[in-house]
């Protein structure tokens, strides 16, 4: 059956890799954070990355120091870290490449339905890409970190009282899929290059840009 957009009354849609083509940078970002390790800690680094896109870095990188090297950072260490990444990534994010369609449908809006942001991205760093690449309007609510995915679908499930199937969730990574399948909200992948391999399993709708939603 061939897959309608129109037939949604709430998309949560993730940022990076759905709206934004900035996953590529936020990987080098996050690797370029280890570069003085060995290559095995930098590829756990990039892998994990990609299999988790919608965790924080406030929690990616403390498991990193404590998984791959023993370390627990304090919590100075951590914004220290945190910042050195947000430095290295936010004009980049600004600058990227658009998926297809993403901006025009949103800006459309073409079947009056409600859009709301849901990532991993800090809730104020958001604001400001949103702001600076001129998308702030399609969205009725934006929820960054640290909210988490499950808990803001939750949340919003419960404040606009419609049913799970009358919501959708677009992600790229096993994060957003996950916090689909725990709110029974039906999921649609923006898949890739990066993400194919791991969501080898997902026999569900698949999308690699949204032009044919204009």
């Amino acid at each position: 059956m061939e897959f309608t957009p129109e037939a949604y009354k709430l998309i949560f849609w993730d940022f990076d890799g759905v709206i934004k083509d900035s996953v590529p940078l936020k990987t080098e970002a996050f690797d370029q954070l280890f570069r003085e390790y060995d290559d095995e800690v930098r590829k756990y680094v990039r892998e994990y990355h990609l299999l988790h896109g919608g965790v924080s870095r406030h929690i990616k990188i403390p498991h990193y120091f404590r998984t791959l090297l023993d370390q627990e950072l304090s919590e100075e260490e951590n914004l220290e870290y945190c910042q050195r990444y947000a430095d290295s990534v936010i004009e980049g994010v600004i600058a990227c490449p658009w998926i297809e369609g993403a901006r025009e449908f949103l800006n459309s809006n073409p079947h009056d339905q409600q859009h709301i942001i849901v990532t991993g991205t800090p809730q104020a760093e958001m604001g400001h890409i949103l702001k600076a690449i001129d998308l702030v309007s399609p969205f009725s609510k934006v929820f960054g970190a640290p909210h988490t995915k499950p808990e803001v679908l939750a949340q919003m499930l419960a404040e606009t009282k419609m049913e799970p199937e009358e919501c959708l969730m677009i992600g790229d990574s096993m994060t957003d899929h996950d916090a689909a399948v725990e709110n029974q909200v039906p999921f649609l992948l923006r898949e890739n290059d990066e993400n194919r391999e791991h969501f080898a399993f997902f026999d569900g709708p698949k999308v690699s840009n949204f032009l044919h939603w204009l």
